[in-house]
């Protein structure tokens, strides 16, 4: 994801269309932090935008990758991960965690003091998606793909239960067909972080 390198006080009028969906929080604020995001697709994926709004009224716009971004917006929150890219993004110290703003392909790309945070969750993405089919989608087969990436992802994959990683899993799929049937110009709401009671059909 990419952000703008100034907030503004303002939610951006932009932000209109129909409201694919609003996903009940009930425990956001176990993550210390909460906010609002409204993501609009455009005509193709290099005009795709999102907003978050911070509980203070402060709006952060970015250029949204959500073949990427909507998957850790759901991993991170599922497993809690609260230093990862959408809990920098939504964080107090969003300011001094985005050191630099670099033009990557034609976008503001986000670097921040905390790599090796945002590689764990990048990992973590990873084995809930599976792209390259590398073993099976089930909790076993996550963990496995989290303890090849390192002792830090190890650590995560121990502490996971199966449910969280069903719900994860389902979650990322969800997202992903809410996307691919919202037109041109809608909105997708949703918040940061998803409540850990988040319950994708899927998995129920």
């Amino acid at each position: 994801m990419a952000v703008s390198q100034r907030d503004t006080p303002e939610y951006p009028t932009v932000v209109t269309g129909p409201r694919v969906s609003s996903l009940p929080v009930t425990e956001a604020v176990v993550l210390g932090t909460a906010a609002d995001v409204a993501i609009v697709k455009g005509e193709t994926p290099a005009e795709d935008r999102g907003w978050l709004m911070l509980p203070d009224g402060t709006v952060r716009h970015a250029v949204v990758n959500v073949i990427n971004d909507l998957p850790h917006l759901v991993v991170e929150s599922v497993f809690r991960l609260d230093d990862g890219l959408w809990g920098t993004l939504a964080g107090d110290d969003f300011p001094a965690a985005a050191r630099e703003v670099t033009r990557r392909n034609g976008q503001l790309r986000l670097i921040t003091d905390a790599p090796a945070t945002l590689d764990v969750a990048k990992a973590a993405v990873n084995a809930v998606v599976n792209r390259w089919g590398d073993g099976p989608d089930t909790p076993a087969g996550v963990r496995a793909r989290l303890r090849a990436r390192g002792p830090r992802e190890a650590v995560l994959a121990d502490r996971l239960d199966d449910e969280a990683i069903r719900i994860a899993v389902a979650g990322v799929r969800r997202l992903y067909r809410q996307w691919r049937v919202l037109p041109p110009g809608g909105t997708l709401h949703l918040t940061w972080p998803l409540g850990r009671e988040w319950p994708p059909e899927e998995a129920t």
